[in-house]
């Protein structure tokens, strides 16, 4: 039906050491850059003009300089971790050991959608119960508690993990795809979902309709709030774009609904 031409990916042997090189540094710079960017705009634009217009929305004050700071240098060791794990995907795609695919046929109108959700949930579940396990006491202290370290949230905080803690997040991809067949428009459409609600759920700002969580849709939907209280309780609230492994697990806090309402619907408006 229809081919992305991906052909010029192939004509380089990535297995060599100056290849090798040149393709995790250009992932490198690609990926912390995007987090940069992101975090930035998102922090501009979001937490500062959305908050200025409706300061209820806020979760917290402003994070300090020095924690941004650090936040950034340990989001640059999380992206040279990420970024190899991008190199090894691609030479696993190049030795035809993986299920990406480019060629599209009319399977596809129905198969990239499913692939798309079922790749959600199989990372939800998979990072629900890492999470889980990364709270574990001794677990936490070792490398789980560089993340936790920020206890009120900013853009930026979605991206700072202890190097362990990025390894075990960035394998998650290159497992995914040596055995679920997936359309490269799919793993790209992943990758953005990962960075943007990231970015979305660390913000400290609340951008979701209060209506969104009487809908049987986006009740199931992570949000600001929700990861919010997960950095303030921790024994709480382990998802990572869904709460339902939190619902059927009974680890969603109590109070969740309660301070979401507080965050969105403006306080003049609120029924006595």
């Amino acid at each position: 039906m229809m081919d992305f031409d991906l052909n010029w990916l192939l004509s380089t042997d990535y297995t060599q050491p100056d290849s090798f090189i040149i393709i995790t540094t250009i992932l490198l710079a690609g990926i912390f850059l995007r987090y940069l960017l992101m975090a930035w705009i998102y922090h501009e634009l979001v937490y500062k003009k959305l908050g200025n217009y409706q300061p209820y929305r806020r979760l917290h004050e402003q994070v300090r300089l020095p924690q941004v700071r650090k936040e950034i240098r340990y989001s640059f060791l999380g992206a040279i971790i990420f970024a190899f794990s991008g190199t090894l995907m691609l030479i696993c795609w190049q030795k035809d050991l993986t299920q990406l695919y480019t060629q599209l046929n009319l399977i596809d109108l129905i198969w990239i959608p499913l692939s798309f959700f079922l790749g959600l949930f199989i990372h939800e579940t998979y990072y629900y119960w890492l999470h889980r396990w990364m709270h574990l006491p001794k677990v936490l202290k070792h490398f789980h508690h560089t993340h936790h370290n920020s206890l009120y949230t900013s853009s930026f905080t979605s991206f700072s993990f202890h190097p362990i803690e990025a390894f075990l997040q960035a394998i998650f991809l290159p497992l995914l795809v040596l055995f679920l067949p997936m359309h490269f428009s799919v793993l790209l459409a992943m990758l953005v979902t990962m960075s943007v609600t990231a970015v979305i759920n660390h913000a400290g700002v609340e951008v979701y309709a209060s209506s969104s969580i009487r809908s049987p849709l986006t009740r199931w939907i992570v949000g600001a709030t929700h990861h919010d209280l997960h950095h303030l309780k921790y024994r709480c609230n382990y998802g990572l774009y869904f709460t339902f492994w939190d619902v059927w697990m009974k680890t969603e806090d109590s109070e969740f609904e309660k301070r979401f309402l507080e965050h969105s619907i403006k306080p003049d408006t609120k029924k006595n």
